[in-house]
């Protein structure tokens, strides 16, 4: 499946398949595939706790507006935004630097702009939000591309979740994907036309 297709047959799936379970090998894959999304200075601001246990999931269903995907879905996969990433990113370079990966003086430039841009918890938050909704696309894609269907979500309760899966404040979920087979063939939601959402060269719309 090319990625044009991919974009073009991607469906939310609301409706999923109850009986479907995945194993611990497809969950890592996934998430291996999602972790080549891009993101600012490379500090891979997303993390991800991927929820399959049944019990778990009914709780986080009522953290969820009762949505059924939650206990429906294969896997839940919470997206978590880390707003110290800034901290173990200057740990990072300094060991790059270390094994001549990257010259030392390029490694403190780029620590030193990550610290003043994201020590802002409100920068940290929105550059997480970033890095957030591009690797949860790569997520989807790569679960459409394994044959799994998908459905982002942001209709919960990200204390309740927290108190739930028992993650650190510094975490913030801000979206979820669930995944699983879907129940039913789904239908396809209309887009805007290109014209009514592009530009070239500025203009007003």
């Amino acid at each position: 499946m090319n990625v044009a297709t991919a974009l073009e047959t991607r469906l939310s799936h609301t409706s999923l398949d109850a009986t479907a379970t995945i194993d611990a090998a497809e969950l890592h894959e996934l998430v291996r595939l999602a972790q080549e999304a891009p993101s600012s200075f490379n500090i891979q601001f997303t993390r991800y706790i991927a929820v399959t246990d049944p019990a778990l999931k009914a709780r986080l269903r009522e953290a969820s507006f009762n949505q059924a995907k939650i206990t429906d879905a294969a896997a839940v996969f919470v997206l978590l935004g880390d707003l110290q990433a800034h901290v173990p990113y200057a740990e990072r370079m300094s060991a790059a630097a270390a094994a001549g990966h990257v010259p030392q003086a390029m490694a403190d430039y780029l620590v030193n702009m990550a610290t003043q841009s994201y020590s802002d918890p409100v920068r940290a938050r929105e550059e997480s939000a970033r890095s957030i909704g591009l690797s949860g696309m790569a997520l989807m894609l790569a679960a459409e591309e394994r044959g799994w269907a998908s459905c982002p979500m942001i209709g919960f309760d990200p204390n309740a979740y927290r108190s739930i899966l028992g993650h650190d404040e510094r975490y913030v979920a801000l979206m979820v994907v669930a995944v699983g087979k879907p129940s039913g063939p789904g239908a396809r939601k209309q887009r805007l036309p290109v014209e009514a959402v592009l530009r070239v060269n500025g203009g007003d719309f």
